[in-house]
């Protein structure tokens, strides 16, 4: 029987190396609290078959990092620690802004072998919202080849590449980035297979990833990883995985387009070359499967509008977006409150273009309902992984590494000397990107260790102030030829004083600029005109969507306009992305309760929504004061909707149901609020189509 843990069958009497560590305290005790250097160990981040990842924090700067620890069942075979010291070694010289950096390998608590890497703070790619976008999908698709090619060009093949260890993070100027983690991890624990277990066929890797020719037990190269990526491609548009979990058969998966008809066919071609059996089929290097990836990026830049998956005949509506100058000149459109048409919903009259005149006294006691994040299956915290791919980098985090060269020159007029020198002797540097946390310093000769202490002295407007900075991250002569700067050490100070706090507001408040604008947020904000004062469009839904999809969609809007708040932003940009906010509250008000979207969709005539607020509880009994409201501000509406409905009914009696339902359909337009006769336009309407070979309701189609 095949293992849970990694889908091969185990011979009788042995266990899955990934089943050892699947609880955290199976293997080893934890370490939280433990230091490591002048980090210490704050919380375990996840165990996999090779070790156990915590998050380490450097606490007079505060940065973070992750370090990986080799279980100790592994770290106490001598072959296992060379081969995880050889391959930290080798993993050093990679260094690409797609790929999470491996800054040192050292023992650490209780001589366990120990891999300081940069900390990836993201989304793994599994808890992404699929099906992505197409366009969104080839974006972090092309993105992690381009890592996955680095490493390949180095002679690194990663072996174990899937959706989990893909991760979607923020850069410091807020754009999106993909991050490749846990490169040499699988050949770490390849290593320490014996021959029996290779024999019986364990491999290494998730099975739902891994390539035809490593469950034979082949040689692999570069191209597996292909087939991983490929993989993950597919899960992208698809929402689902081309084989399922485990070991791939001889049939082709069903092409991408045929699950979601968004994709152009295009894609679907380059993605399922990708998953060919063969391995000569495939791309031969990732750079090939960047650029058909990219070719097909100028297609899907100017798509034929998408079709819903939910309906029919309801196309997808864009995402929120706004123009930046047109909702700062604009002033903000006051909230309906108190006597207002719906009271406390906090509802933009431009929203409600022709409110229906109701009084507090003809609200529905208990229609009110808590807003929540909806997902396909809701957790302690009220939201699904799939929901929350913008979570954590739309709260404020503590500031990060950011692991990228040196790029800013010390402000005019500092002077910094370091004890790089003989005997740590103070030397004058070039510095870069002084911050409040630390500095660059350019330095030729010996780099000293990481997590060292060396003093410095910092000289600006005649003012000299003397500091201890801890060594955080070394710029290799390597790196510095790639990045074509100087080699030298990242440092952060170890203890600031209040002289040096001063001196460095000094400092960088000589150089500072005002923010510039936000890309990312410049792009959003590029459609005010056309969507924001349409709640349904604002919020990408279709007319007849449902309660739960109507929240999920303002909630992931929300949680998407929050992480913008976080940014050092310019104010134009920062106000307008405020006045967004509130509208996006207003349209989740508007057509998440079943009683203002009633109101909004009568004065549109959208009999699909309003099936939709019939569908979740509303009466009669709670419509009929705003019945009467919209009907007296209609003079003679009432009456020739009642003579249109008889003679749809005098047609639906001669089985003229064609004619029966235009006259139903006429009459709502008049008296759209009438429950009795949405309810038997509905019926009726389903009934047309049932017969007709179609079985789709009023409120799953078009409003008619």
């Amino acid at each position: 029987m095949a293992c849970n843990h990694c889908a091969v069958a185990h011979p009788a009497g042995t266990s899955c190396p990934a089943e050892q560590v699947a609880s955290p305290m199976a293997n080893d005790v934890s370490l939280v609290g433990q230091r490591h250097g002048p980090l210490v160990f704050k919380r375990r981040l996840g165990a996999g078959a090779l070790g156990s990842v915590y998050l380490a924090e450097h606490f007079p700067s505060a940065h973070r990092f992750a370090v990986k620890v080799l279980h100790p069942h592994l770290a106490a075979r001598p072959a296992m620690r060379q081969r995880f010291y050889a391959e930290a070694r080798a993993l050093r010289e990679l260094t690409h802004r797609h790929v999470a950096r491996v800054l040192d390998a050292r023992p650490g608590p209780l001589g366990l072998p120990c891999l300081l890497m940069e900390y990836a703070n993201g989304e793994p790619f599994s808890r992404l919202p699929m099906p992505l976008a197409p366009v969104e999908a080839v974006e972090l698709l092309v993105q992690a080849l381009e890592g996955v090619e680095a490493a390949h060009a180095r002679g690194l093949v990663h072996c174990d590449l899937s959706a989990d260890n893909l991760v979607l993070t923020r850069d410091k100027r807020g754009e999106r980035r993909v991050k490749v983690l846990d490169f040499g991890a699988s050949a770490v624990l390849s290593a320490s297979l014996s021959k029996e277990e290779r024999a019986c066929g364990m491999v290494v890797g998730s099975p739902a990833f891994i390539a035809p020719e490593q469950w034979s037990g082949e040689a692999v190269d570069g191209r597996a990883d292909l087939y991983a990526l490929g993989v993950v491609g597919y899960l992208l548009v698809t929402g689902r995985l081309p084989f399922g979990f485990g070991r791939v058969g001889e049939l082709a998966p069903p092409q991408p387009h045929a699950l979601n008809p968004s994709v152009p066919p295009a894609l679907s071609e380059v993605l399922l070359r990708a998953l060919a059996q063969c391995p000569d089929d495939r791309f031969p290097d990732a750079r090939s499967f960047r650029e058909a990836l990219a070719s097909c990026l100028a297609s899907l830049l100017l798509p034929p509008e998408p079709r819903s998956p939910f309906a029919d005949d309801e196309a997808l509506l864009p995402e929120i977006e706004v123009v930046v100058d047109e909702l700062v000149d604009g002033a903000s459109a006051p909230l309906v409150t108190g006597n207002g048409p719906f009271p406390d919903t906090g509802v933009p009259w431009d929203i409600l273009p022709h409110p229906i005149p109701l009084t507090p006294d003809m609200a529905v006691p208990g229609s009110g309902s808590s807003i929540s994040i909806f997902g396909q299956a809701v957790p302690a915290d009220g939201a699904t992984p799939l929901h929350l791919a913008l979570r954590e980098v739309a709260r404020v985090a503590t500031p990060m590494l950011e692991v990228s060269a040196p790029c800013e020159p010390a402000p005019a007029g500092l002077r910094i000397r370091v004890g790089l020198g003989e005997a740590a002797s103070l030397v004058s540097v070039d510095a870069g990107d002084v911050t409040s946390d630390g500095f660059f310093a350019a330095w030729q000769g010996a780099l000293p260790p990481l997590a060292a202490r060396v003093p410095a002295e910092l000289t600006f407007a005649g003012r000299t102030v003397w500091c201890v900075c801890d060594v955080v991250r070394h710029v290799t002569q390597d790196e510095a030829r790639i990045w074509n700067v100087a080699a030298g050490i990242f440092v952060q100070y170890a203890e600031p004083g209040e002289p040096l706090l001063q001196l460095l507001a000094q400092v960088l408040a000589s150089t500072r600029k005002p923010p510039r604008p936000d890309v990312e947020l410049a792009r959003l904000l590029s459609r005010a005109a056309a969507v924001a004062k349409d709640p349904y469009t604002l919020l990408g839904a279709p007319r007849h969507a449902d309660f739960e999809e109507v929240r999920r969609r303002a909630s992931a809007a929300l949680r998407r306009l929050d992480g913008f708040r976080q940014r050092v932003l310019p104010e134009p940009q920062r106000r307008a992305l405020e006045s967004l906010r509130k509208r996006v509250e207003a349209a989740r008000r508007t057509l998440g309760e079943p009683l203002n979207r009633a109101g909004f969709d009568a004065l549109r005539n959208n009999l699909a929504g309003l099936a939709r607020c019939v569908e979740a509880g509303l009466t009669d009994e709670a419509l009929e004061p705003m019945r009467r409201a919209y009907l007296a501000a209609r003079p003679d509406a009432e009456a020739r909707a009642r003579s249109l409905f008889t003679q749809g009914h005098a047609l639906e009696v001669q089985r003229a149901l064609r004619g029966a339902l235009s006259r139903y359909a006429e009459a709502l337009a008049l008296d759209p609020l009438n429950v009795s006769w949405l309810r038997h336009y509905q019926e009726l309407r389903h009934r047309t189509r049932a017969a007709a070979g179609g079985t789709s309701s009023l409120s799953s189609g078009a409003p008619a």
